[in-house]
């Protein structure tokens, strides 16, 4: 599903630039462009669309950037907002209804790439924090969120999830069907019978995953995949943890 992202400026030629580096930067992006507050809130507050990311001007007529933002903000928590205005005089402001960032015109491409690296990220990883799985077992339906998963165990075609809080859930699957409805970057198939999850990883050794104090087996089939897996996981997440420490 295409990232969604709305521009909100009362400037057609701001939003042509900024639309046009949007498009740079990633052509699947959908974007939708308001020239006033209130058609965007019209649209916003009756749940047509909903932003993963807003860019908005400050100095519109009616109502501001400011004002757009809280009664945004007071129905949705999730999109990020990030100001676009000429000014830097409302930073306090902008805090006060947890904008992600603020870019001063003229438009800086180079400065806009890093909002939207770090954007792009935090999307990323709110969605694998909120994302949960639904499994039945003996006539009671059962939901969980997946970042609460430690490792998956497949035994005798029953699934078992040992979750953080030491307990355990299982249902009749196959262990295929299971990571099929799991967010694929984080859950690492290591054996036929296992899968961890990345975020739990404490250690990757020559031949098992830790996670405290439970250790995995890596089989030999899977340990090239599940190796370079969970590299590539800690390689996206450090950089995506400096990125967070710069900003502060």
């Amino acid at each position: 599903m295409p990232v969604q992202i709305g521009i909100c400026d009362d400037q057609k030629e701001d939003i042509r630039r900024l639309s046009e580096a949007l498009y740079t930067y990633d052509d699947s992006f959908e974007i939708l462009e308001y020239e006033d507050g209130e058609s965007l809130l019209e649209d916003c507050l009756h749940s047509k669309i909903l932003l993963d990311i807003l860019f908005l001007d400050i100095y519109m007529p009616g109502l501001n950037g400011i004002q757009i933002a809280g009664k945004i903000r007071a129905c949705t928590k999730d999109v990020k907002i990030i100001f676009f205005s000429s000014s830097n005089e409302h930073y306090p402001e902008a805090y006060d209804v947890f904008a992600f960032n603020y870019i001063i015109k003229p438009l800086n491409s180079e400065r806009l790439n890093r909002v939207l690296d770090q954007a792009l990220m935090n999307i990323t990883m709110d969605k694998e924090r909120r994302q949960q799985i639904q499994f039945t077992y003996k006539g009671t339906n059962y939901r969980i969120f997946c970042k609460d998963i430690l490792y998956i165990e497949s035994r005798d075609k029953i699934i078992i999830f040992h979750i953080t809080d030491r307990t355990t859930l299982q249902c009749y699957a196959k262990l295929d069907e299971i990571l099929k409805q799991l967010p694929e970057e984080s859950f690492i198939r290591c054996h036929q019978s296992f899968a961890v999850n990345s975020y739990h990883v404490t250690e990757m050794a020559e031949n098992h995953f830790r996670m405290g104090a439970d250790v995995i087996n890596i089989s030999k089939k899977y340990k090239k995949v599940s190796k370079d897996k969970y590299f590539e996981y800690l390689f996206k997440h450090i950089n995506y943890r400096r990125q967070l420490d710069g900003k502060k």
